[in-house]
């Protein structure tokens, strides 16, 4: 059931777009009004290129006459290379290519564009002009990935268990090996590094390292270089900052503010015009500033009135821990209200108050929206993504009901006013902390989770998950998942439970997580006498998806959440319609 009011109001959230940051003067958005993702030049209206499928990367080339692109038909991620001619809008589609968010690097003049395709295991060169492809298989045991750096670009190979060596593919000078190598950039003459917890800069023609540079209170989520100018994103006790750093030294450190309130970075970029940044905060629709604007000293703009408030709070776990929980209200909320409490806290992946139609939707009918960043995700440093991972995973679902708890304990919300959502890793610890404490909440929504831990195999990327709950050789590891694990949870909830309200959606497209676990939660749970549903959201994926899919899941998330705390609206909002 979708409620009318909430549908209208999302509606209308949803028209501002989600722009691209500049690459070589194109951008990858999806424009106001538009529904789907498309490639336009900087500041222009009119779409280079807007395929009816999904656009997983693009990489202009240095001429500007060519864009190699990933597009994949469906909103599994299984994309095929493509060419488009900016000029024309005409494409040329390479199926045999299979590739998912691959790097792809384009040579100086423009003549070759190469990439390690792992979808199809191989390496792969295209002629831009002749469209002649040339293909080397890649042996199964190594994964190779090709970066910008250098010449000729860098070359990262890994293999199971070893470090990831880095060889400049001109000179064939070996510039390191690394534990693990998120992403590689040209910087200047040198090759800049980023190993996960360090910036390493390199000298590509002899290997030395120039220098390195690491802040240990610092999630570093995105990088940019112009020169040896180097522009590092990160998060930093749960909020968002920013940094420039020379040569191995912080020149600046800022906290992420627009027009004078709290905002987050969520990605940056470099062009031949400088250092930009998107922007958002969650009622604060993305956008493309310049860097050098967020890092000014002069004080910030004083804020617009604004509809919603977002304020910081602590909730002190079962073992004394603080828990921070950031929550969005509608201006001048006093009392409990109802509202949807979230969570990832996986794999050190930071949970943020960024922009989602959803959320100011919520905030106009009346309702919070908290975000608990808990243990095991990234926003406090390493040693807090190490207290929720792998035989700690418990304390991750232990925090999220602390959270739950401090708000209520605070007076903003009650138990049936309080539903609890998360998608992927997000909806195993909403539906495991539901099912351990019953009471808690009103209503549970997981989206697209994996929730019998003792099975992970059985989804296509579940092999990915096993580490982040335990390696095979972590003693007792069977029986503490079974703790958790939110089917055997279910199945062992005493008789006459009152169940909250369970929503299990799967994702029509989902080429990583498979539906079985949510339909078995969903029948459990039904036999138990409860209240649950499986949706299945149609044309939808585990990432990038069109407007109009994630129109449909939104307004099933926002209905079923008034529909549990009993707050349906009778009307539509207009909140937001002047921003």
């Amino acid at each position: 059931m979708t409620v009318p009011a909430l549908d209208a109001a999302l509606a209308s959230w949803e028209r501002h777009g989600r722009p691209g940051l500049p690459d070589r003067g194109f951008a990858l958005s999806r424009l106001p009004g538009r529904r789907r993702r498309g490639i336009y030049r900087v500041g222009g209206t009119a779409p280079v290129f807007e395929p009816d499928g999904h656009i997983l990367r693009m990489a202009p080339s240095p001429d500007g006459r060519s864009i190699a692109v990933q597009l994949a038909d469906r909103a599994d991620e299984d994309a095929a290379l493509a060419v488009v001619d900016t000029a024309t809008g005409a494409l040329r589609t390479y199926p045999e290519v299979r590739c998912r968010y691959d790097p792809m690097l384009w040579s100086a003049d423009s003549a070759l564009v190469e990439l390690a395709a792992g979808g199809s295991r191989r390496f792969v060169g295209l002629d831009a002009a002749t469209g002649r492809l040339r293909t080397w298989a890649v042996p199964p045991d190594i994964r190779l990935r090709l970066f910008p750096g250098g010449a000729r670009g860098v070359l990262a190979e890994s293999r199971p268990g070893r470090p990831t060596v880095l060889t400049d593919r001109a000179t064939g000078t070996r510039l390191g090996a690394f534990s693990a190598v998120m992403r590689v950039l040209a910087a200047g003459d040198d090759v800049l590094v980023h190993d996960g917890a360090r910036l390493h800069a390199v000298d590509p023609r002899s290997g030395t390292p120039r220098w390195s540079w690491a802040d240990p209170s610092l999630r570093i989520t995105s990088i940019a270089a112009r020169g040896t100018d180097v522009l590092v994103a990160g998060v930093r006790a749960g909020r968002s900052v920013l940094l420039r750093v020379a040569q191995g030294a912080v020149t600046a450190d800022r906290a992420v503010a627009y027009r004078g309130g709290p905002a987050v970075a969520t990605e940056v970029g470099a062009d031949a015009d400088g250092f930009h940044v998107l922007v958002e905060g969650p009622v604060l629709p993305p956008r493309v500033v310049a860097a050098d604007r967020l890092l000014a000293q002069r004080p910030a703009a004083t804020a617009p009135p604004a509809f919603a408030r977002t304020d910081r709070h602590a909730v002190t776990a079962d073992d004394g821990a603080r828990v921070p929980v950031v929550v969005t209200s509608p201006a001048g909320a006093t009392g409990p209200t109802p509202l949807i409490l979230t969570c990832y806290g996986g794999f050190g992946v930071p949970s943020l108050p960024t922009f989602e139609p959803t959320v100011p939707a919520w905030i106009a009918h009346g309702g919070r929206y908290a975000i608990a960043q808990i243990r095991g995700g990234g926003e406090h440093g390493a040693a807090w993504r190490e207290a929720g991972r792998g035989s700690a995973k418990a304390r991750g679902i232990g925090d999220l009901a602390a959270a739950a708890r401090g708000l209520v304990s605070a007076g903003l919300t009650r138990p049936d006013l309080l539903v609890l959502a998360g998608a992927s890793h997000g909806g195993v610890v909403a539906a495991g902390c539901a099912f351990e404490s019953p009471g808690l909440c009103a209503g549970v929504v997981s989206t697209a989770a994996p929730l019998d831990l003792l099975n992970l195999g059985a989804h296509p990327l579940g092999r990915h998950w096993i580490g982040e709950f335990g390696g095979p050789d972590d003693g007792g590891r069977a029986e503490r998942l079974r703790r958790i694990s939110p089917l055997h949870r279910a199945r062992e909830l005493p008789a006459g439970t009152a169940l909250p309200r369970f929503l299990g959606i799967v994702l029509d497209e989902d080429s990583r997580v498979v539906a079985d676990d949510t339909q078995a939660v969903v029948d459990t749970l039904r036999r138990a006498g409860g209240d649950a549903a499986l949706w299945r959201a149609p044309g939808t994926g585990h990432g990038g998806n069109h407007l109009d899919s994630l129109h449909r899941l939104g307004a099933t998330v926002l209905s079923f959440a008034a529909i549990a705390t009993r707050s349906t609206p009778t009307t539509p909002s207009t909140a937001g319609k002047g921003f």
